[in-house]
């Protein structure tokens, strides 16, 4: 057995959890709004208008070094400036919903933490070794809860091909004991992670 990976999921009660996924089920860990693809998403987009602003100011600057071709140069300019006026408000959205997404995992921590809800280390767990399954890793941890493959009667993945924040995947967990659990994710890799347990 061993890790699948891990996944930032939203439950229907709008609590965040970071879902550790191994080959034998996967643990449900207090988590925080934000998962690895919105922060590539982000980083890409960035990437790309700084490159797009960099080829800006060097044809323009190629331009410049032209005879007849002045205007062309300061067009350029005037794009590659507007450019860097729009990365700074996609910089300042991106910041001002990352706030908002901390404040809410500040809230679901405080509130965990007022219902007695905290992961604890158990004594006598490893500190530096990886847990090759999610039955060894929750018996490290208090305060968790695994949902091991044994207890899973289908997975069902509902949502579009490249999901993301304002159109999730959705996935629906129902259990061998008749109860279902519902997981909204922006992150395409859960559609891997829970490859086991879909049913077609």
């Amino acid at each position: 057995m061993s890790r699948r990976g891990w996944v930032a999921a939203e439950d229907a009660a709008g609590d965040w959890w970071r879902l550790a996924v191994y080959d034998d089920g996967w643990v449900e860990l207090p988590g925080f709004a934000r998962g690895l693809s919105d922060t590539r998403a982000q980083l890409k987009q960035l990437l790309v208008l700084v490159g797009a602003f960099g080829v800006l100011v060097l044809l323009s600057q190629l331009a410049g070094r032209l005879d007849g071709v002045g205007p062309l140069s300061l067009v350029l300019s005037v794009g590659a400036l507007g450019l860097l006026l729009f990365s700074a408000v996609q910089i300042a959205r991106f910041r001002a919903r990352d706030r908002q997404q901390a404040a809410g995992d500040r809230a679901q921590a405080q509130a965990a933490r007022a219902a007695g809800r905290r992961v604890r280390r158990r004594p006598g767990a490893p500190l530096f070794r990886r847990a090759t399954s999610s039955a060894e890793y929750v018996s490290w941890l208090d305060g968790v809860r695994r949902v091991g493959a044994e207890q899973v009667g289908a997975v069902v993945l509902g949502g579009p091909e490249h999901p993301g924040p304002t159109d999730p995947l959705v996935v629906s967990v129902l259990l061998q004991d008749g109860s279902t659990l519902t997981y909204r994710t922006p992150d395409a890799t859960a559609r891997t992670l829970f490859a086991p347990w879909t049913t077609p």
